[in-house]
């Protein structure tokens, strides 16, 4: 019974970010993602799987496919922890100090399962950041995006819960320690019903998804009392270089193909599935209980040559 109640919601939450709805300041457009076109700078989900297996375990999730956690502690919060913001050309970027933060921030989606943490599914598109912005009173808030919606006008409806918001006050959005000065949840479940999204979007450069750039320049000037230079974004060859470089912010942003993973954690159990998405809900999960979820799943590794001879074998020994 539990099986087909959570199966039920994950094809009831697809269903509702492919319905047309009115358009309104919270309205949101189903991400549908295709394969890329070849170009001089590509890459497959591989080289997000090879890449990411040092610092995280990959895990088949249910509805989701193989979505990747990352081995920190229970701090972490996506595009808040260990980096700060950046304005760009192109709009506000997040500049991650983890050496891995060039796939997680600017490709995909996250989403929150209490049973397991925070979990990013890999994407095909880059931005600046996939996140909604907002803001209320004298707070800028913004949440990273769940898979199946991406910001803009066009379907269905989603209000991010409280656990995904980010928020501090207006004057420290410019600040490098940015994770340090998070309001307290008990701040955000006040304010979460009355943020209003911040409609200023773009379009990605290969399949016209909208994302969002976030708070116009001159009023974060005011508020905090600062110059915001224009960082220019730096295309670079790897992912090595990935990262800011005096005035520039340095990315790696190649297309996209699809792989699947040398080896990876099943959730062979949904009713172990606890994605937190509704406001309703309340999440509980602790860290170190989520970690040892994680590390009770089952291991399945699939031999190389089965994938195509990719570049190298990450299995443990």
């Amino acid at each position: 019974m539990k099986n087909n109640i959570i199966a039920s919601a994950i094809a009831a939450f697809f269903a509702m970010a492919a319905l047309t709805a009115c358009s309104s300041s919270k309205n949101m457009t189903q991400a549908i993602p295709a394969v890329p076109t070849e170009g001089d700078n590509m890459i497959t989900y591989q080289d997000f799987y090879d890449g990411l297996s040092p610092y995280g375990t990959w895990i088949d999730y249910p509805g989701y496919g193989h979505v990747w956690s990352p081995r920190l502690g229970a701090d972490f919060r996506p595009y808040a922890t260990n980096g700060h913001w950046l304005y760009s050309n192109e709009g506000w970027a997040w500049a991650s100090d983890y050496g891995w933060g060039w796939a997680p921030f600017h490709y995909g989606r996250w989403i929150y399962d209490d049973t397991y943490g925070w979990l990013w599914i890999p994407g095909y598109e880059w931005s600046p950041a996939w996140v909604t912005w907002g803001y209320v009173d004298n707070y800028y808030c913004w949440a990273p995006l769940m898979p199946g919606v991406n910001v803009g006008v066009a379907f269905g409806s989603w209000i991010p819960h409280p656990i995904y918001w980010n928020v501090v006050e207006r004057s420290h959005i410019y600040d490098h320690n940015i994770g340090t000065l998070l309001q307290r949840p008990e701040v955000v479940n006040n304010i979460q019903n009355h943020i209003t999204v911040i409609n200023n979007f773009s379009n990605t450069a290969i399949h016209n998804q909208f994302y969002s750039r976030g708070p116009q320049v001159n009023e974060v000037e005011k508020y905090t009392n600062r110059q915001i230079v224009i960082t220019p974004l730096h295309n670079v060859p790897n992912s090595t270089l990935a990262k800011q470089e005096n005035n520039r912010l340095n990315v790696y942003r190649p297309q996209v193909q699809h792989a699947q993973p040398r080896e990876f954690r099943r959730i062979d159990n949904a009713t172990t599935l606890h994605p937190v998405q509704s406001a309703g809900e309340n999440p509980v999960g602790q860290r170190k209980e989520q970690m040892d979820n994680i590390n009770r799943l089952p291991v399945h590794t699939v031999p190389a040559g089965a994938l195509g001879g990719f570049r190298r074998d990450n299995r443990r020994r």
